[in-house]
């Protein structure tokens, strides 16, 4: 299970408890999987406490959910707006980006914060394309979506769960279909949206 860490703020402990409560977490660890990703994917769940976007053919496409609590419309479009770009510029980072062949990722988590990226450079097999990313040639978004859980108190947007989900196919050596879903857990932080938490699965198929 995703825990904050002793130092956050007040309304970071707040909004990660009442996350937790309502959205319980399937805290599993597991390594990369080559089978479907529907039957039996690779899963982990990690808790806490930088990548120009490349051209793909699909766009993501980034919805509002649910909203716990009041939060007026023009802030839900604010937040749906902020929170696509921080998933993008990870997904772009980690998997879509680059050129192929490569195997190096150095800044693979823009928008994590310290002890999420710490915790995400470890796990860079199921977050990253690193271990197959040297026999690949190219990458190819076909499935780009997220969908946000917002926390609003006093109408304002406090936490959010982006329930995310990416599909790629790539070419060379290594030719299939990969899928990454799950949960990314944010937190409004020094006057942006950053990821502290992520709970998510990873599997290819050929």
């Amino acid at each position: 299970m995703s825990r904050p860490s002793p130092g956050r703020t007040p309304w970071a402990r707040l909004a990660a408890l009442v996350l937790v409560l309502a959205l319980p977490l399937a805290a599993t660890a597991c390594s990369s999987s080559g089978s479907d990703p529907e039957a039996a994917p690779a899963r982990l769940s990690r808790g806490d406490d930088q990548v120009a976007l490349a051209s793909h053919p699909a766009r993501t496409r980034t919805k509002i959910h649910r909203v716990f609590g009041r939060l007026p419309d023009a802030r839900r479009k604010v937040v749906r707006r902020q929170v696509g770009e921080v998933v993008d510029r990870w997904w772009e980072a980690a998997y879509l980006g680059g050129t192929y062949p490569r195997s190096s990722f150095p800044a693979a988590f823009p928008g994590f914060t310290r002890g999420a990226e710490a915790r995400a450079r470890a796990d860079k097999a199921l977050l990253t394309n690193q271990t197959g990313g040297h026999r690949i040639d190219s990458v190819e978004a076909t499935h780009r979506s997220v969908s946000l859980d917002v926390l609003a108190t006093r109408r304002q947007a406090r936490s959010v769960t982006a329930h995310v989900l990416l599909r790629f196919d790539t070419t060379g050596d290594k030719t299939g279909t990969t899928v990454v879903r799950g949960r990314l857990f944010l937190v409004r932080k020094r006057g942006g949206w950053r990821i502290f938490g992520y709970d998510l699965s990873k599997g290819a198929r050929r």
